[in-house]
């Protein structure tokens, strides 16, 4: 069995390799060409070499390569203004760990915050703190009133997109509210008596976008094809006039085979982070044996396609709406025994029954990823 280390150098060499690019050409660089071609559950095509079947899970040896439709498309969030360590920082809204939040925030925000109850096993460790205010000056936080404060930044080691939510209110009487830019700002108005903090149970994933001095990678090349590499850089355009935050939204499965889109924000792995372009996080590493996370299987060899490490699109071991759902991957790697076997996959079901038949393995690359799943609307796909 391969070591941990073993499998993120490896997860990393094919990230950074010219694997990040759909298809196989023969020696005059010219793709080859195919047979019949087969249709998957949302009617885009998948080149095979001969043969038809009914069922992609059981069609002969015979795919060489993935040829999905909208692999790789613009999404659009809503960016939200906030206040950390003085300075005005600007992040998305995508998970909330109570039902009641996620519908606030979504009407707060006007894009989807899923219910995501698996968050709350999320380990303290892992956490960071953002405030919100319930009086005080009015604004635009949440609760109708001045924007939120994160405890950190990225660049601070205690920075975690995953944030503990702190109520704060004033005092009433003889108290003139202010507006507060930092956790520091808060602990003073604290400690004079002019207000009161409540730590709730709740969390939210709030990746930063933008901060003072940094914001997450935009990548050079914007033109989405099917054949897009998948990174490095996972963001489009940052608009903090408007805004917004245009992602690259990428194609994966559900477990039951269904079409999802998710973005990448960071990782708790520096290598990993880097060939993705996202953020390293290093205090996410916690939640990788929690219940705050769940599973996302990568294809290391096989059909080439456009997962992260240039084969098959990958798949999830859960969905928006199942009670285990979180946005925080532990990366599985799915490797086959013979890649010229290699068939496509888009299930749960096959992967762990074609592992039980010795036909693949399965291994825990010991590290996680922020990979929030996306709505894409029609206009956009």
């Amino acid at each position: 069995m391969r070591s941990n280390s073993h499998l993120k150098d490896a997860f990393t060499v094919a990230l950074f390799s010219s694997l990040f690019f759909v298809g196989v050409s023969n020696s005059n660089g010219v793709a080859p060409s195919y047979g019949a071609v087969l249709q998957d559950t949302d009617n885009n095509s998948m080149i095979a070499t001969q043969g038809t079947s009914q069922n992609i899970s059981d069609t002969p040896i015979m795919l060489l390569e993935q040829n999905l439709t909208k692999t790789s498309v613009p999404v659009t969030l809503p960016l939200t203004p906030g206040y950390a360590n003085g300075h005005e920082v600007f992040y998305i809204s995508t998970e909330a760990s109570d039902r009641d939040l996620a519908s606030l925030m979504t009407n707060w925000t006007g894009a989807r915050v899923a219910y995501a109850p698996s968050l709350t096993n999320t380990p303290p460790a892992a956490l960071s703190n953002i405030y919100a205010f319930k009086n005080g000056i009015k604004g635009s936080g949440p609760l109708g009133f001045q924007p939120n404060v994160a405890d950190s930044e990225p660049g601070n080691p205690r920075y975690s997109p995953l944030w503990r939510i702190v109520l704060v209110q004033w005092k009433e009487g003889g108290v003139a509210p202010v507006e507060l830019k930092s956790e520091q700002e808060i602990t003073t108005a604290l400690q004079e008596g002019k207000l009161t903090i409540e730590p709730t149970k709740m969390v939210v994933n709030c990746p930063f976008i933008q901060w003072e001095g940094g914001s997450l990678m935009v990548r050079e090349n914007k033109t989405l094809t099917d054949g897009s590499p998948y990174g490095p850089g996972q963001v489009l355009a940052i608009d903090t006039i408007n805004k917004q935050v245009t992602f690259i939204a990428h194609r994966g499965f559900a477990p039951n085979g269904s079409t999802i889109y998710y973005i990448a924000t960071d990782a708790s792995n520096q290598d990993a982070a880097n060939a993705l372009g996202v953020l390293f996080v290093n205090k996410t590493m916690s939640v990788t044996l929690s219940g705050a996370s769940s599973e996302l299987w990568v294809f290391t060899n096989g059909i080439k396609g456009t997962g992260p490490m240039g084969y098959q699109a990958s798949i999830a071991g859960s969905n928006v709406g199942d009670t285990q759902y979180s946005p925080i991957w532990r990366i599985n790697t799915v490797t086959w025994k013979d890649p010229s076997s290699a068939k496509f996959l888009t299930t749960t079901t096959e992967i762990a029954r074609l592992s039980s038949a010795g036909l693949l393995s399965t291994e825990i690359a010991g590290f996680v990823v922020n990979c929030p799943f996306v709505e894409v609307t029609g206009t956009e796909r």
